[in-house]
């Protein structure tokens, strides 16, 4: 059986020790897609009873190109002649490999605790704010005060009742400098439950995606937090997005690109100015 970790859409930490527990109960070993999990949380493989952990060297500030597989001894199996292929396989990245080694041993030091207090932190105010936004629908856990937030981690997924999340997307960057998320996340079966598309619709979909193959459908929006982030982020972040949501109409293009030209002088002046 295959579960995540973390969810990327919904930001929910599983109950992996008890989700381990009733799948070794019946036999049933259990794959673990650690990669939205790894860089946010401390999880023990062995003691969770973890058979198989996968995860992702750019999901913990890596470059891309490396990926981790982790087994349970005892559970693969190969020939002298396979075994020498996979090692040499593994051996061909060595950059990645030592590139991963290096992020992990930095998050080791910056230590999983601080890492999960301060992502609940910024979770928790951006939760707050969005509450206070008219027309804004937040999915899964959207209340600090409720039992399940200790399980939320530094993922939120939202839309607009009246703009698409696209859309939203698109104004984030351009009258913010704000990067976020928008579609279905690589979860198309799990976004289309939660906005509700039934049958009829998605068989609709299908046929205008056929017809149609450049179009993108909008599904949710999610911004998402990282080691670097801080509460004056979440601030820009809700003042941006309660300004879109409260005045949909578009930024004239030409300040938008003044915006753009100040942004890249200023990141240009501090970076090279030897004074600074």
């Amino acid at each position: 059986m295959a579960v995540t970790g973390a969810s990327n859409v919904l930001g929910v930490f599983n109950d992996l020790g008890e989700i381990s527990r009733i799948a070794h109960k019946y036999g049933v070993l259990l794959l673990v897609d650690a990669a939205q999990l790894v860089a946010h949380r401390k999880t023990s493989i062995r003691q969770f009873g973890i058979d198989f952990f996968a995860f992702s060297a750019h999901k913990v500030y890596a470059p891309f190109g490396t990926g981790v597989l982790i087994v349970r001894k005892g559970l693969l199996n190969f020939s002298p002649d396979e075994m020498e292929l996979i090692r040499k396989s593994g051996e061909e990245n060595c950059t990645g490999i030592a590139s991963l080694g290096k992020a992990l041993i930095l998050l080791k030091r910056i230590g999983p605790n601080l890492i999960r207090d301060e992502e609940q932190a910024l979770t928790k105010s951006t939760l707050q704010g969005l509450a206070q936004i008219p027309e804004i629908i937040v999915y899964g856990v959207n209340d600090p005060e409720t039992s399940g937030f200790d399980r939320k981690g530094g993922v939120i997924a939202f839309s607009h009742k009246k703009i698409f999340s696209d859309k939203i997307a698109k104004k984030l960057a351009e009258e913010g400098g704000i990067g976020i998320r928008y579609g279905c996340h690589c979860a198309h079966i799990l976004v289309k439950h939660l906005v509700g598309v039934g049958h009829f619709l998605e068989n609709f979909q299908r046929i205008i995606a056929t017809l149609f193959p450049v179009l993108n459908f909008p599904g949710l929006a999610r911004v998402s937090f990282g080691i670097e982030n801080t509460e004056e982020d979440v601030k820009a972040f809700l003042n941006v997005i309660n300004k879109i949501a409260r005045h949909p109409g578009s930024v004239p293009s030409k300040e938008i690109q003044q915006q753009i030209n100040g942004f890249v002088s200023a990141t240009v002046q501090r970076v090279y100015d030897p004074a600074s």
